[in-house]
């Protein structure tokens, strides 16, 4: 299966970061207290800086594409002061509170 992952200014709508048009890498994880992180690895430095800046007012998506089923949306809230990044070990890391899972089929008329 092929996801999409994305991060956009939530005021602006800019596409700050798109697995499509960037390469890295990504892993997601449940946090023990509940919520969401997602570690990203090797984010092109400019764009981390744009992120970092931002960071108060961010969308993070994740779309499954399955072969054989339609599209599943991820909107993940990303938390208050909830982006790390470590230059060292060269993760971008981002903490969601929650998230809002939906097939955009059902909303097609």
């Amino acid at each position: 299966m092929k996801e999409t992952v994305m991060v956009k200014h939530a005021v602006t709508g800019r596409e700050l970061l798109n697995n499509n048009k960037h390469t890295f890498t990504y892993e997601l994880s449940d946090l023990p207290a509940g919520g969401f992180r997602m570690t990203l690895m090797n984010v092109p430095e400019e764009i981390v800086q744009d992120i970092l800046t931002l960071q108060n007012e961010l969308n993070l998506f994740r779309f499954e594409l399955p072969e054989d089923a339609p599209q599943i949306k991820h909107w993940y809230y990303v938390k208050e002061q909830g982006v790390q990044y470590q230059a060292d070990q060269h993760q971008l890391i981002i903490e969601a509170a929650s998230e809002i899972v939906y097939l955009p089929s059902e909303y097609l008329e």
